[in-house]
């Protein structure tokens, strides 16, 4: 559903979106935290799920700025991190802050 207007809220801070994936990763309800498009994206890349995983539980950093998108009503959220084989690794999150809802995906640096 695309939002054309609307007050948009603010982006999360590194620690505010440490906490909401901290929260996310020990929801043990949660079968696969990577959406279906990421699933069969990451192979191509050489990517696992495990590897996503390591690098949201270990420190990361912003990547670069949140970006908002209209279209989705979420704001996309880098991440700079690093695979278990310690390849860097940027994971994309958006969050639908209203809903607390997560889509994420990444891509392999090198």
């Amino acid at each position: 559903m695309s939002h054309s207007k609307g007050t948009i809220p603010k982006s999360l801070t590194e620690q505010q979106l440490k906490l909401l994936l901290d929260e996310a990763l020990k929801d043990d309800s949660v079968e696969n935290p990577e959406t279906y498009h990421a699933l069969y994206e990451h192979p191509e890349r050489g990517i696992e799920t495990d590897d996503v995983l390591y690098g949201l539980e270990r420190i990361w950093t912003f990547e670069r700025p949140p970006v908002f998108s209209k279209d989705h009503w979420q704001w996309k959220y880098y991440i700079a991190t690093e695979t278990i084989d310690g390849a860097l690794i940027t994971i994309v999150i958006a969050v639908d802050t209203i809903r607390k809802e997560l889509d994420r995906k990444s891509t392999r640096l090198n």
